[in-house]
């Protein structure tokens, strides 16, 4: 059995790497007393894994990961155990049972929904003209890192759908992004390409992950904790 469990990862740990992030979860599994599953060999560890990794300086709100639990855990008291160990602005959300024959959290991933609030200056006013006129693109080449190395891409399909509002702040843009064979988009690197096009320099911002998609029966994207397998 695992768990699927979302969780929320702060503001105040934002730029948290993902390894660190991992030994956090580790020890405070550890702690937590929880009959969780290690793996075999002369290192043990425990087997859990993350549906798609936050780019450092990214709240998430809603992540993903999945643990390998014994029989017997419910939902409620693996989320009190492992929220009494973990620091405050890592919070478990949810969790839900799922079996062995649930695919991989990872292999699920098909997007992202981001909220990228922009806080009031000049440079933002700039980028929130130029919002609709770069939305309006049919594509737009930009240096992408990868596994294999900076390479240009074409990052407009990236993006499904995407707005912006006023706010007393500043501002606040939506993004609907889609994975590809080839990797996702990060929205630092969306909002460095608006800023481009807007012939300004970045504004102060905060980017949150708002939640992780999964494809449903009827090829919908839909929140990850919500697909039904079978």
């Amino acid at each position: 059995m695992r768990m699927m469990t979302v969780f929320e990862k702060g503001e105040a740990l934002r730029f948290i790497g993902h390894l660190d992030l991992m030994r956090t979860m580790q020890r405070a599994l550890r702690r937590s007393n929880l009959p969780v599953k290690y793996s075999n060999g002369f290192n043990p560890h425990i087997r859990l894994s993350f549906a798609a990794p936050l780019s450092v300086g990214v709240v998430g709100r809603r992540e993903l990961m999945e643990v390998p639990v014994e029989e017997g855990v419910t939902e409620e008291a693996y989320c009190e155990a492992l929220n009494r160990v973990l620091p405050e602005c890592m919070h478990i959300v949810s969790a839900r049972a799922i079996d062995d024959s649930f695919p991989t959290l990872m292999s699920l991933v098909a997007g992202s929904r981001y909220t990228i609030k922009l806080m009031a200056s000049p440079e933002a006013d700039s980028a929130a003209a130029a919002f609709d006129k770069f939305m309006a693109m049919d594509s737009y080449v930009a240096t992408r890192r990868t596994k294999s190395g900076d390479n240009p891409c074409d990052i407009r399909p990236f993006v499904k759908a995407g707005s912006i509002s006023k706010t007393d702040e500043g501002y606040e843009i939506k993004l609907e992004t889609i994975v590809f064979a080839n990797g996702a988009l990060k929205p630092s690197l969306w909002l460095d390409c608006l800023c481009t096009v807007a012939e300004t320099s970045i504004p102060a911002h905060i980017i949150y992950r708002d939640v992780v998609l999964a494809k449903d029966a009827n090829d919908q994207l839909i929140p990850m904790e919500e697909y039904i397998h079978g």
